[in-house]
Formats: structure tokens, C-alpha cells, sequence
């Protein structure tokens, strides 16, 4: 409820305070009917609702009388679904148990699996369970995902983390494919910004501050909705302030008129639906390329990195139009950098860098075709906005491939403990399952620990027992070396190790690397490959642009595909399947606009990496491995 302060209090102020005041009363009486009113007929209202222990009943009321069998399974399976969300883990686990994971199909699984996870959950602190339960990913079913941030949201409100609740809250929104839902998740939002308010947790807090700007907005509006206004007139021209500073918000769908009577001169962005494929892109306006990076910041070295790779393919494309502009990103909001963009009549632009903006970028409604430089887990984004990233999951995803292509099949996994662990760990193991293969056993280590006897012992228990083909292992240069040095030591020099190119440093050591012996690991042409094309083009970038090309090898390589993804933009633009040979693997464009990298396959010998398997184009195309008699250098122009 907005209130407006007059300074005197006339008459005819006495009768307007009456009615805003009456107002008030039938506002609270809403409210309160939508709480303590008569229950959820339904069970998609109890859900929009929120009230899973209504919609599981309801679910199964309905399953009990279905005269058709499918239908009443489908209820069934819905009431367990739902009962694993309200946090009843002995109801899900009673329905859930008759529901044998072979007989479920891919959504179901899905859902399945979320619901187990759901229930071991129970009883666990909140911030723990946040640990158990990791963001999804770009590739998660929208009906997993949006229940995922759900429960994370619930989970930080229960430890009073109402901003980080609210950012759930908001990436739970991206997913939602109903529009009942969306409307309810967004009214939902606005209830706890304004709670967040009250406990003083508002958009200049010291909360808020690592907060994205779609929930930064939210804030923003729950402070205008609590203040006192000299007049409506008064409230409303902060209003439009707000619209402003938050173009195309979540909010101007329903939250404005509903909550303040106010007519929104934007609505949030149009994006295809979850698990659509990206629509029509627009055409670059202009021959403008801006690339944007944080170059000031704890992001420097990177983003030098990617630039000088960027102007490196740039100055090395003799078709190339004018020289690229460069945006610093560090202090710019990605409302700005658009408008920034717009101003300078951009073409195409590059980046932004950093997650948060390029989710940002992902809603905005912007016409410049888009190339962000990170995922921003946001299901599909608007036509023309790419997204292109070095992602230790598709690294994972990479080694599953290839293993299964090998005939390996059955997997030990060791994975560091935390958030970047259970997320490679997750992507190799759906992957592998994917191909065919499983994981025989699973453990995790703490990377600041000298020793990793406990958990690699466990895990060669289940390897003498069960004959497993590889074990999988995640982890930095020092963590990977240890780790095959304490196989060999426990008599597992037979296990193949596979890993992912975080345990190589991209520069050969054969003093340090010479405990990798024998490990094959996935990495990119750039840092792997043989040939005269490569090794002539990896001498003149060192010699052009020094350290960066050195010592950041892997981000120089994304510098230089980025340029070539923004050329072909500007040539016939991207298509779905549309596949190219890049320095940082084979790239291959998603439906959902995000570019997938196939990359090399090396192993370790003498100390240095040796080139096994240069990727292809039939191997991206099929998801197999191109013909190993073809002797061409695919590199090469």
C-alpha cells in the first residue's frame, strides 16, 4: 500500500483520508481471503499458489477415482511429485516407490531424480541443503528448473537471506512456461522485496550489492511502494523514474497496476518459450563490432586476454570492416551498455563477460545482435543473443563423449568438494548415462588437503569389485598429479585416468607434469594441436601480443572464435546446427543459442602432452569422431 502525506489535514482531506483508509481495508480483506480462504479447488491453483501439500492431496483424490489407468498414473506420479516439494518425505517416498526409474521417461526421470534429492533434503540446514542443491543448467527441463529455484529461494528465506531469496525467486521466473505461474512467482517476488524493505535490506544495501539488476529493480519498487507521497501525482513520477532506470522489468506485467493502479509504458522483453528454438534474428545495423569486457577489475587479465585474441583473428581477416570499439564493462549496468550500443549505432556486440550481466542482457529486449561471452542459464533468450563460454561442464560432457566413443563405459568419479565439483560431476554423469555408460561409484575430495587416501581407497574398493573401466577426475594441475601419483602408489596404474584441461596449465613442464603420465584429457586445438598452420599462428600471436597469448592461452583462443562467430554474423548470421572449425574446438550452435565446443583429445607422455584426436566436423554433426585417415589439417585456411 502506497500512502500520500498531505501537511494539513482539512475537511475534504478527512473524507479522502476515510476512503484511502476504506482502501486499505478492502486491500487487508483480500489479502487475507487469499491466505486463510477457503483452499486450492485445483491442483494447478494450489501449485500457483505455492501450496504443494494442497496439490499433492488433490492429486491424489483425483488419481484414486481416474477410471482411466494412464491418466490415474500420471496423477499418481504428480501427487509424489508434488508431496517431495511440500517436504512430506513420507508420503513422496510411499508414491514415489512404485514407480520403478526404468518405467519413467526423460522428463519423468528428471522430475524423479529432483524429487529423491528433494527428500533427502528433509531435515537438512538450510545452508547445507543450498550446498545439495546447485543452480541448474542451461540444458535442465523448465519444469525441474523452475522447481530447483524454488526450493532454493524457500531455503534462503528460512536463514533470512531475503535479497538472495528474491534472485532465486527472479531466475525461477525465467522458466516458468504458464502464465498463471509467472504472474503468481512475480507477485510472490514483490511480497518479499517489500519484506526485505521493512528488515532494511533495500537496493542500496550492503545485501544487494552483488544482486542482478532485475531484483535490484524489485527493490527499487518496494521502496517506492513503502514510502509516504504528498500526492499520487508525486508517487507516479517516481514511477516513471523507476520504468526508466528498469526498462521492460517483470514487473510492468501485472505487479504495477495491480499493487500501485499505474499503467507501465513497457512490458518485460518476448523470449521463446523454454525448449523452443531461437527465432528470426535480427540483421546487424551497421559494419559497428564493439566488444565489451570488464577491463578494469578483478576481471583485467581475462579480459585483456580475450580482447588482444579478439583483434589478433580481427587484424588477421583481411575482409574485416572497421577496427572494433571496446567497451569497459566494470562499472557499466547492461541497461547501459545496451543504450551505450544504441548510441554508437552497433552492429554487433561482443560480451558483456560476467554472468550477471550477460543474464542481464539475455531479458532485454535489445534489436543489436549479441554475442554474451558466459552462459546465463536462462532457458532461450531472445532471437539474436548467443551465448559462448568456457564451461567446465561442456569440458565433462567432452570427456563422457569421448570415453563412450573408446567403448568405456563404466566410470569411478573424483570430483573436489563444493559447487564447481557437483557441477562437472552432474554434466559427465549425464552425459555418460546418455551414451549408454554408468557410474559404478562416486567421492569427492578437499582440495586443500595434502592427501587423498580416504576417498581414493573407497573408490578402489569398488573398482577391484566391480571392474570399471576409467575413473574420472576433476581438479587443478597440483590436485590431478597428486591424485594419479596416490593411484599408482595404492596399485591402480592400470585405471585410466581422464580429466579435463584444468589439470593441465596450457604450458608443457615435463618436470611437473611427468606424474600425469598416461592420463588423456580433453583441451582445445589451440593448446594441443600440432600442424605448421597452428604452431606458425601460436609463434606470431606470442610475438604480436606477448604474455596474454602465453600464459592465457585458453582465453586468447575464445578471444579469436569469438571474432569468428561475429564475422559470421555479419556475413548470413547463425542457424541452428551451423558448425565451425575454431581455435577453441569445433564450435556447433544450439537451438537455444548457446555454442557448443568438441574439443581435442591429448594424453600425457613423457611429461607433455601428446595430440591423440584433433576434433571434426562429422564429429560434432553426428557426435561421433570423424575418420582417423583423414590426414587434412583442419586448422589450416
Amino acid at each position: 500500500m502506497t500512502v500520500y502525506k498531505k501537511p494539513t489535514l482539512g475537511v475534504f482531506a478527512i473524507l479522502l483520508l476515510a476512503l484511502v483508509l476504506a482502501g486499505c481495508a478492502q486491500q487487508l480483506r483480500e489479502a487475507q481471503n487469499r491466505t486463510l480462504g477457503t483452499p486450492a479447488s485445483t491442483p494447478d491453483q494450489a501449485i500457483a499458489e505455492g501450496d504443494y501439500a494442497r496439490a499433492a492431496e488433490l492429486y491424489a483424490q483425483a488419481s484414486a477415482t481416474a477410471s482411466d489407468p494412464d491418466r490415474a498414473r500420471q496423477l499418481r506420479f504428480e501427487a509424489g511429485l508434488a508431496a517431495a516439494q511440500a517436504g512430506d518425505a513420507a508420503m513422496a517416498k510411499q508414491i514415489l516407490a512404485s514407480f520403478p526409474p526404468s518405467t519413467l521417461n526423460d522428463l519423468e526421470r528428471a522430475r524423479y531424480e529432483l524429487a529423491r534429492r528433494e527428500v533427502n533434503l528433509v531435515g537438512t540446514a538450510p545452508g547445507a541443503a543450498l550446498e545439495q542443491l546447485p543452480p541448474p543448467g542451461s540444458g535442465t527441463p523448465p519444469q525441474v528448473a523452475e522447481r530447483v529455484w524454488e526450493k532454493r529461494a524457500q531455503l534462503h528465506f528460512e536463514q533470512n537471506q531475503l535479497i538472495a531469496g528474491i534472485g532465486a525467486l527472479v531466475q525461477r521466473g525465467v522458466w516458468l512456461v504458464d502464465d498463471q505461474m509467472l504472474r503468481g512467482n512475480d507477485d510472490a517476488i514483490y511480497s518479499k522485496a517489500l519484506d526485505a524493505i521493512t528488515a532494511g535490506q533495500g537496493p542500496q544495501s550492503q545485501a544487494a550489492q552483488n544482486a542482478d539488476q532485475t531484483t535490484v529493480g524489485w527493490l527499487a519498487l518496494a521502496d517506492i511502494g513503502q514510502r509516504r507521497w504528498n500526492s499520487r501525482r508525486e508517487r507516479d513520477q517516481a514511477l516513471a523514474a523507476w520504468e526508466e532506470r528498469y526498462p521492460q522489468h517483470p514487473a510492468t506485467r501485472a505487479v504495477l497496476e495491480q499493487r500501485f493502479d499505474y499503467r507501465a509504458r513497457t512490458s518485460p522483453v518476448e523470449r521463446n518459450r523454454p525448449g523452443q528454438r531461437f527465432g528470426q534474428a535480427p540483421r546487424p545495423q551497421s559494419d559497428t563490432v564493439a566488444l565489451a569486457l570488464p577491463m578494469t577489475g578483478k576481471f583485467a587479465n581475462a579480459a585483456e586476454a580475450i580482447r588482444d585474441g579478439f583483434m589478433f583473428a580481427f587484424e588477421n581477416d583481411s575482409s574485416a570492416p572497421s577496427r572494433p570499439m571496446i567497451y569497459d564493462t566494470n562499472t557499466m549496468s547492461a541497461n547501459e551498455l545496451v543504450r551505450r550500443a544504441e548510441s554508437d549505432r552497433v552492429g554487433i556486440l561482443v560480451g558483456p563477460l560476467d554472468k550477471p550481466k550477460v543474464a542481464e542482457m539475455a531479458r532485454l529486449n535489445s534489436q543489436i545482435p549479441t554475442i554474451g561471452l558466459n552462459y546465463s542459464d536462462i532457458p532461450d533468450s531472445r532471437a539474436g543473443f548467443y551465448q559462448f563460454a568456457l564451461a567446465p561442464e561442456d569440458e565433462a560432457r567432452e570427456v563422457a563423449r569421448q570415453a563412450s566413443k573408446k567403448g568405456r563405459n563404466r566410470a569411478l568419479a573424483l570430483v573436489p568438494s563444493g559447487d564447481w565439483g557437483r557441477r562437472v560431476f552432474t554434466a559427465f554423469r549425464m552425459e555418460l548415462e546418455s551414451q549408454g555408460g554408468q557410474i559404478i561409484d562416486q567421492a569427492t575430495y578437499e582440495p586443500s588437503e595434502p592427501d587423498h587416501r580416504d576417498p581414493i581407497q573407497r573408490l578402489l574398493k569398488s573398482y577391484r569389485g566391480s571392474g570399471a573401466d576409467f575413473i574420472f577426475v576433476a581438479g587443478q594441475p597440483d590436485q590431478a598429479r597428486l591424485i594419479r601419483s596416490q593411484l599408482r602408489y595404492y596399485r591402480a596404474r592400470n585405471l585410466s585416468m581422464l580429466t579435463t584441461s584444468h589439470a593441465y596449465t596450457g604450458t608443457p613442464n615435463a618436470g611437473d607434469d611427468i606424474d600425469l603420465n598416461g592420463v588423456e584429457f580433453v583441451d582445445m586445438p589451440w593448446v594441443v594441436g600440432d600442424g605448421d598452420f597452428l604452431a606458425s599462428r601460436r609463434a606470431e600471436a606470442e610475438q604480436r601480443y606477448g604474455s596474454t597469448a602465453k600464459h592465457y592461452k585458453r582465453l586468447f583462443a575464445m578471444g579469436m572464435d569469438a571474432w569468428k562467430l561475429t564475422d559470421r554474423i555479419a556475413e548470413q548470421g547463425l542457424r541452428p546446427d551451423d558448425l565451425f572449425e575454431g581455435m577453441s574446438g569445433v564450435l556447433k550452435v544450439n537451438p537455444d543459442g548457446t555454442i557448443r565446443r568438441y574439443l581435442a583429445w591429448a594424453v600425457f607422455r613423457n611429461g607433455e602432452p601428446q595430440l591423440v584426436e584433433m576434433p571434426s566436423l562429422s564429429d560434432a554433426r553426428n557426435d561421433q569422431a570423424g575418420s582417423s585417415a583423414d590426414s587434412r589439417d583442419p586448422w589450416a585456411p
